[in-house]
């Protein structure tokens, strides 16, 4: 089937589009480690079972929406997306906007992968007919079907497509980020066709669209050839190939890091700076502990700073107290500062035990702070009063009064008569976030009405 799969990665590393679905609860990273792909820095880097497939709503109509209900039904995400991708390929394109329909009665997270698959398809046979009838969905649907017809029409005639853009880009423009994200799918699908025609392209526009179709060229000449990007990489100069070489070395050290690392020791400068750090930030998906050693190779300074805090979340996934020894003993202040919270964070969901005790050997400061914060959102089990307790010791008053304030909330759910005591015993708590919390208990000892305003 053309261009299946794509089209369901593709979708999730549009920018707007992939945030929405990844953010609405239909992707964990966690949930899809075994069938994780990481395409690169233009957005979302999973697949996989986060994707939950609720009862389809019973409505009369169409045959289509039998088919549709019986695909969702199949067990096995993969095999539901390879059902509808082959449903939709041979689907009769005078059908398209009556299958628009048939998802209405869909929840939320199947509504929007089927939208997507729908409209890139219909965008494949009929690219303007697609986009005129993606503006009559709803919100956040259209997000999803306009990433649909982008992906499908790059994929299938990316020159004719460039001139529409250049034309009226306002009609392919998608949320805040304006026509970065649609520049850089044009230029990704017409670099598999041909990279020198698209990296032109690319170069032609103007400003952060330059440089965002630009990345997205080499992104996909790297994962392919990574020395053929190389070779289109040496006719650019200034900013276009500082943005080429990051790409470039993005994908390719998660390919072969050896062969990267020789091509980085030849590069100097900024340049060589520049594209150390991405491969490193890229390289620690894979290979954390490997990362960790390749960051503190670069010179102290605010980049190496940086990285040993992304590299440090990456690896607290996979062994946290290890990631927070490394960071607390290899990073600076202020990467300590700003890591520490997710780290700690990943250590309590592990061994909550293991992180209280490193919290209590923590001298008072803005790094315990932060851990403190990143124990009590990850902690469960830990008891309301002990909870409070600790949010009391963070030495920033502000801070600690909005920790307090919202471990409060959680308090009153579990036993609101307790919270209220507390709250009218507080010396922490200002007089009117007292006044707050006491109403909201009194209305969460009764239902928990109160609650949700403050959690």
């Amino acid at each position: 089937m053309k261009n299946g799969v794509w089209i369901v990665l593709a979708a999730l590393r549009v920018g707007g589009a992939g945030g929405y679905l990844a953010g609405s609860g239909g992707l964990g990273r966690e949930e899809s480690k075994e069938t994780a792909v990481r395409p690169g820095k233009g957005g979302g880097k999973t697949l996989g079972g986060g994707l939950g497939v609720g009862p389809v709503s019973p409505r009369s109509g169409s045959g289509g929406e039998a088919k549709l209900r019986e695909i969702l039904g199949e067990p096995g995400q993969t095999n539901r997306i390879l059902s509808l991708l082959e449903y939709y390929a041979e689907l009769d394109p005078s059908r398209f906007a009556e299958e628009v329909k048939n998802l209405e009665g869909l929840p939320m997270s199947q509504r929007m992968l089927a939208m997507n698959l729908l409209f890139a398809r219909w965008a494949e046979v009929d690219p303007e007919g697609a986009l005129e009838e993606s503006r009559k969905v709803g919100f956040p649907e259209m997000f999803m079907a306009r990433a649909g017809v982008l992906q499908g029409w790059a994929a299938s005639d990316p020159k004719t497509l460039a001139r529409e853009y250049a034309e009226n880009p306002s009609r392919f423009r998608m949320g805040r980020r304006g026509g970065r994200e649609a520049v850089n799918v044009i230029a990704s699908e017409w670099a598999k066709q041909n990279p020198a025609a698209a990296l032109e392209w690319a170069r032609s526009l103007d400003g952060g669209e330059a440089g965002r179709a630009i990345e997205g060229v080499f992104q996909e000449v790297s994962q392919q050839d990574p020395k053929r990007a190389l070779e289109l990489a040496a006719g650019l100069a200034g900013e276009e190939r500082l943005e080429a070489y990051r790409s470039i070395a993005e994908a390719w050290a998660v390919q072969d890091w050896d062969a990267t690392a020789s091509w980085l020791s030849s590069l100097t400068g900024e340049e060589q700076a520049a594209a150390w750090a991405e491969a490193v930030e890229s390289l620690a998906s894979v290979d954390p502990q490997r990362a960790a050693n390749e960051a503190l190779k670069l010179p102290a300074g605010e980049q190496r700073e940086s990285l040993v805090v992304e590299v440090s979340r990456e690896w607290a996934r996979e062994d946290a107290a290890a990631a927070l020894e490394w960071l607390t003993t290899q990073g600076g202040e202020e990467a300590q500062e700003e890591g520490v919270g997710r780290v700690v964070a990943q250590l309590t969901r592990e061994n909550p035990e293991a992180a209280r005790d490193w919290i209590e050997g923590e001298p008072i400061g803005e790094v315990r702070d932060n851990a403190v914060r990143g124990y009590i959102m990850s902690s469960r089990g830990e008891a309301p009063a002990e909870s409070v307790a600790l949010a009391e010791t963070i030495s920033d008053t502000e801070a600690r009064e909005r920790l307090v304030e919202r471990v409060v909330y959680r308090w009153i759910r579990d036993d609101a008569e307790a919270a209220s005591s507390y709250i009218q015993s507080s010396a922490t708590l200002s007089e009117e976030r007292k006044e707050r919390l006491l109403e909201a208990a009194e209305s969460g000892g009764e239902g928990g009405g109160g609650f949700r305003g403050g959690r």
